[in-house]
């Protein structure tokens, strides 16, 4: 096993690319051969959930209860669709694809979320620097020592991001609920891949109405019957967008004009220990990434 592991490691982007489609026709399910790249508990599959609901819901249960063990005072806002996206694997127009599950909330958020950040980067520049730990070897792994150098602006752009944070959880479930009455669309939109070849896709489900009418089985030509024009979601797009970046600005002035730092305990900071293996993932992620080179 542990070879295989090793072997499986060293693949690269490409080669998995290649095994991935045969490896589909054996587990995928359904019209589509689609498979759901998330762990179920022993003895479930996901033919024991007939809806894309059936299966969220059943999630969202689980992890409800885990929340209300082990966080203290937490407040549930209720279920809504896939709060955080799901990925697949199918075969789409006799093409192999790798797909994202979005709600619509969540995925006009996450697109938000990239345009916000890239606003703060304009805002206040930084970049995380090694810090003297770096690469040291910590309790059986490797530690993770990076620190943030924000040009002495560090405690103001961490308060800027945690303002930032919050209204993206305010944001989109404002949305969820804002979208939870209107008609049960979804939305195909082919995405950008760094990797040659490799076909990306979003599936957006617009809300709890839409995840009852998609079943796995059937996943395509029931997403084929109640698709919407993506020009509804671009609009809405924008319109968050806009909103994002005039809160990120309101607030970066704030800051700018009336925010004081708290006192910071020196050498109080996070570290984190990664396994050799995880960081051997890293350096081939960006050793195959065109945008590195």
């Amino acid at each position: 096993m542990a070879e295989a592991a090793e072997a499986w490691r060293e693949l690269s982007l490409q080669q998995l690319n290649d095994i991935n489609p045969a490896d589909l026709l054996v587990s995928g399910i359904g019209d589509d051969f689609l498979y759901l790249n998330e762990s179920l508990e022993e003895g479930v599959s996901l033919l024991d959930f007939n809806t894309l609901y059936d299966y969220d819901f059943d999630d969202f249960l689980f992890q409800e209860e885990w929340r209300h063990k082990d966080l203290k005072g937490y407040a549930s806002p209720g279920y809504f669709p896939l709060h955080h996206p799901r990925w697949i694997r199918l075969v789409m127009n006799d093409q192999f694809v790798y797909g994202n599950l979005f709600s619509t909330a969540s995925y006009v958020i996450s697109r938000v979320t990239e345009a916000g950040d890239d606003r703060l980067d304009e805002l206040i520049p930084s970049s995380y620097i090694e810090g003297p730990d770096h690469g040291k070897p910590r309790d059986g792994g490797i530690a993770w020592d990076y620190q943030l150098d924000a040009n002495g602006q560090e405690p103001q752009l961490e308060e800027l991001r945690r303002r930032w944070w919050q209204y993206q959880q305010d944001a989109e479930l404002v949305l969820q609920k804002e979208l939870s009455d209107g008609p049960p669309y979804a939305y195909i939109l082919r995405d950008e891949s760094r990797v040659p070849g490799e076909i990306n896709v979003n599936f957006v489900i617009h809300n709890e109405k839409s995840m009852h009418k998609v079943r796995w089985r059937t996943f395509m030509a029931d997403l084929w019957a109640i698709e919407g024009n993506s020009k509804d979601l671009i609009s809405l797009l924008k319109r968050e967008t806009e909103r994002a970046l005039r809160f990120i600005g309101e607030q970066h002035h704030d800051i700018r004009g009336n925010y004081v730092p708290p006192d910071i305990e020196p050498g109080k900071k996070r570290k984190v220990v990664m396994s050799s293996g995880a960081l051997d993932d890293l350096e081939r992620l960006s050793r195959e990434d065109p945008e590195s080179d």
